[in-house]
């Protein structure tokens, strides 16, 4: 899976409980898919049972780089 380098030195330093199946989980079978109007990135969210909360997964235009990942507390499907 292709990452950001955001990513990988910010993003997982911060939230080191993400797991590479959820992400892969959020691309794959999405709740909802979103596009940025800004910049062209994809917002993924899945629902993580374990957690019992939504995963946002932010990917760049390509819809495969994993820019970001974070739990969306305000997210409704």
């Amino acid at each position: 899976m292709e990452t950001t380098d955001y990513f990988r030195n910010d993003v997982l330093e911060k939230r080191p409980y993400i797991k590479q199946g959820w992400l892969e989980l959020a691309l794959k079978e999405p709740v909802r898919r979103e596009v940025q109007s800004d910049d062209g990135r994809i917002r993924h969210w899945v629902w993580i049972p374990e957690l019992e909360r939504y995963l946002r997964v932010v990917t760049l235009a390509d819809g495969t780089t994993v820019h970001n990942a974070f739990l969306d507390r305000r997210f409704k499907p």
